[in-house]
């Protein structure tokens, strides 16, 4: 790990000081490292040994695996939403399908164009849907699961629970369901874990398995940065970067920005989830952007970032030169992606505690939840109102240096809408110079939607909301899919004007004209 603090230097070397004083709390587990009362800390620090654990699932998770190739399984749907779906896409992204095992297909949106596309894209005689939720009740992955079962009842009849696998925690809701429906295996997640740490648990590991990926050689990083998070030794490389994130985010350099090679370039949303989930709360915290070129941010780097990057990535001595704090953690390619996944959960973790905030809990991502149930209870299964489109720059003048804005878009993943709001996005930097982050609904409500609420002022949202060609049922439900993704935009819509975000919303036509 090598960097170059500038003015930070001092500060981060007395954090590390604080940082390293923690450890030996950290490893016996004492809640009171993060807060008083035990609540959402003493039963969620399960990630701290969650890698030695999982060799004890190692065998019924290839053993599943095995299964599926030697049925002839294809294809395997993984529905699922934050924790339970980023490491799995990172998985199929950068490793891909081994020779022989089944194509990996990760869905977490409700845009019935998304839904559709999965279902008339998989061969359903030979396909497999993994259902992964700990609680079992995330409204999105019980209606993909609503859908995808009725599907394969379709072709399989009273067989189509050979065709289900459930991930989950033990006595679950979703639990009782596969069991009662003869799903074809129920995975335990770890209950100690949180959703965002879960990657090194079965959420993950599953997934990888079903990829066909050799768990024990995949472990063996995270083994070797877990190590090393133990010691009390300023070698101790996740320990010093959280104290350079806690510094940072103190100094008002709280826009994270990764620089991160092509091949893992989906590591930085789930890095997102965690940094600005686990830290983005009581008006503090850190907000990860993933969306920036080192040679192009130069022209518009403003007081409030802080450079992450792995590997070594073009730009950085010039970032440096002028003033942004630089760390460049090691990187030698995909295998050591374990490793990385350790390093930013205890860098989290300890950035938490510096800030002294509680990094496993999510305050404000029920009020979005909550607000989307009253929508679709007052639609009553007709018409999801949305509130009436606005003008843009009732937003973007509120936009300051040191700020942020958000473009939040309900739209169909990697559809060309998609591609307007992030065209518009690049626009919009050069004209504010000031980070903009792109969110994809529903997904970046389980990520970066517990910061744009509960995380410092001086955001602006943009909340587009794509037109539907085509919807797509629920079976047994009130509301569609096409309905479910237009009460969460009306629903978060609402969360951040109670939160005091100024919030407008537009239509796509609208997006393809800022500039």
């Amino acid at each position: 790990m090598r960097s170059n603090l500038g003015n930070l230097a001092a500060d981060v070397d007395a954090a590390v000081i604080d940082a390293l004083a923690l450890i030996p709390r950290i490893v016996a587990r004492d809640h009171t490292v993060w807060q008083e009362d035990p609540t959402e800390v003493a039963d969620r620090l399960g990630w701290l040994d969650a890698p030695d654990r999982a060799a004890g699932q190692i065998e019924q998770l290839r053993t599943i695996a095995d299964d599926l190739v030697a049925d002839g399984i294809t294809d395997v749907v993984l529905t699922g939403m934050g924790g339970s779906s980023l490491y799995p896409e990172v998985l199929t992204s950068t490793f891909g399908s081994a020779p022989g095992y089944p194509r990996l297909h990760v869905l977490d949106s409700t845009d019935p164009a998304a839904v559709l596309a999965v279902e008339r894209n998989v061969p359903w005689t030979t396909t497999v849907v993994v259902a992964a939720s700990k609680s079992g009740g995330t409204v999105e992955t019980r209606s993909h699961l609503a859908r995808f079962t009725a599907r394969l009842e379709d072709v399989h009849g009273t067989g189509a629970g050979r065709h289900l696998i459930a991930i989950t925690d033990p006595g679950s809701d979703l639990e009782k369901l596969a069991t009662d429906a003869g799903y074809r295996a129920v995975v335990h997640g770890q209950p100690d874990v949180g959703g965002r740490y879960s990657a090194l648990t079965p959420f993950g590991l599953l997934p990888a398995a079903i990829l066909g990926l050799d768990l024990d050689a995949h472990l063996a990083p995270a083994a070797g940065v877990l190590a090393l998070a133990r010691t009390e030794d300023r070698a101790n490389t996740p320990v010093v970067l959280g104290a350079v994130l806690a510094t940072a985010a103190r100094r008002g350099r709280d826009k994270l920005t990764l620089l991160l090679p092509d091949e893992v370039a989906s590591f930085g949303a789930w890095v997102e989830q965690l940094v600005a989930e686990s830290t983005g709360k009581h008006g503090a915290g850190l907000l990860p952007i993933l969306d920036d070129d080192a040679d192009e941010l130069l022209g518009r780097l403003g007081e409030d970032r802080v450079i992450v990057a792995l590997g070594d990535r073009p730009g950085t001595d010039d970032l440096a030169a002028a003033g942004a704090p630089v760390v460049q953690l090691p990187w030698e390619g995909p295998e050591q992606l374990t490793a990385e996944v350790v390093r930013w959960e205890v860098a989290t973790a300890v950035a938490g505690a510096l800030l002294g905030l509680n990094p496993f809990d999510q305050p404000d991502v029920q009020a979005a939840k909550a607000a989307t149930a009253e929508v679709l209870d007052a639609a009553a299964g007709g018409p999801v109102d949305l509130p009436a489109t606005g003008d843009a720059a009732e937003v973007l003048d509120t936009v300051a240096p040191g700020g942020y804005l958000a473009l939040l878009a309900f739209v169909t993943p990697g559809g060309d809408d998609e591609g307007h709001v992030r065209a518009a996005a690049r626009r919009l930097r050069e004209r504010l110079k000031v980070p903009v982050t792109v969110g994809i609904g529903p997904r970046y409500l389980h990520s970066t939607g517990q910061l744009h609420k509960g995380g410092p002022a001086g955001g602006g949202f943009l909340v587009v909301v794509g037109e539907d060609a085509e919807d797509a049922d629920v079976p047994g439900a009130a509301y569609s899919f096409g309905q479910l993704k237009r009460a969460q935009a009306a629903g978060d819509i609402r969360a951040l004007r109670d939160a005091g975000r100024p919030v407008v919303r537009l239509d796509v036509a609208q997006v393809r004209e800022l500039s």
